[in-house]
Order: structure tokens, then sequence, then C-alpha cells
């Protein structure tokens, strides 16, 4: 184990609380959004989860996050921790019932702009004034 990672698993060990039977708590800061446990190492905030992951196996590849199988933020339970990359982690935080706006189409989208109606009229529109566009040329 080299000297950062004797020190990242030192600040790890200082706050989490280990349950021999499941979710892994945290007795370090927790802010509110996002809530998961983080603490200082080399003058940067680490979140707990991450460090948990690194310490047990290794760096987190680029571009990769690591996703909670519990669904518990505060959890750094390696066992319950995995590997996913963006599209994984906004899938999974769609099938625990989170991040609905992601994958909600149309006007169940909360930030729509117009109605499926709407739209229906908008298209219908610019057809029409396409093909009338096309008679006046020919």
């Amino acid at each position: 184990m080299s000297m950062g990672k004797n020190t990242l698993l030192s600040g790890f060990e200082k706050f989490v609380i280990k349950n021999p039977e499941g979710c892994w708590g945290w007795s370090g800061c927790i802010p509110k959004n996002p809530r998961y446990g983080q603490f200082r190492h080399n003058m940067k905030l680490e979140r707990a989860h991450r460090a948990s992951w690194i310490i047990h196996f290794g760096e987190i590849p680029t571009g990769m996050f690591v996703l909670h199988k519990c669904d518990n933020s505060i959890c750094s339970n390696p066992d319950h921790l995995f590997l996913g990359n963006n599209y994984d982690n906004n899938k999974d935080a769609y099938l625990k019932g989170r991040n609905k706006i992601l994958w909600a189409y149309g006007e169940k989208n909360p930030r729509a702009k117009f109605t499926n109606q709407q739209i229906k009229e908008i298209k219908n529109f610019e057809f029409h004034f396409r093909w009338q566009r096309q008679l006046k040329r020919d």
C-alpha cells in the first residue's frame, strides 16, 4: 500500500462505522446536498464511498462513478459499491425512483415547454407551410 493510500485509509477509518451485516455508517461530515459522507484528505474533500472503493479495489477509472447497490448515500461498505459510467449512474437513479426528469419525455417532463398536442399542431403547420411553398415553386 502506497503512502497516499495509507493516509487515505487513516482518514477514512477515523469516521467510518463498520457494520458487519449491512451498510456502513459515517460519523464525519455529511452535507445536505449531496448527502455523501466526506472527509478532508491532502487538502481536498474526499467522498467516503469513493475513498472506500480506492482503498479496497484500487483507483477509479476516468469517467467512472462509484454507485451504491443499497441506495444509501452515506454507505461506504465495499460490498455495496459498484462502478458504472454516466449512463449507468442515471439509469440506476431512475430505477430507484430518483431523477425521473432525465427519463421523462414530452409533456411528462416537468421542464417541457409545450404539450404533446401543441407539438402535433406545430408539426402539422410546418408540413402544410412547406407543402404550400413547394407548390408555389412548381
